[in-house]
């Protein structure tokens, strides 16, 4: 008798990511949503987007510079 393997509907990381991303996807229509319907103004919005923009350049700038010096470690 061979044993029975459970299927995974696409768990570990790329299941993960996939996760983080619908949620992702639904949190930026939310805030549109609210956008649109004038709950959130204008104003709040774009402060959020300036800083969420410089977050994301930063966390970028430090993944790059990671990257790099691991690079160069590995060479003898």
């Amino acid at each position: 008798m061979e044993p029975i393997e459970a299927k995974t509907g696409g768990g570990g990381l790329p299941g993960a990511l996939r996760a983080a991303a619908v949620i992702a996807i639904l949190v930026v229509a939310l805030i549109g949503v609210l956008a649109v319907l004038e709950i959130i103004p204008r104003e709040a919005l774009q402060a959020w987007f300036t800083k969420l923009g410089l977050v994301a350049a930063i966390v970028i700038a430090a993944i790059v510079a990671l990257a790099l010096l691991m690079r160069a470690g590995r060479k003898p």
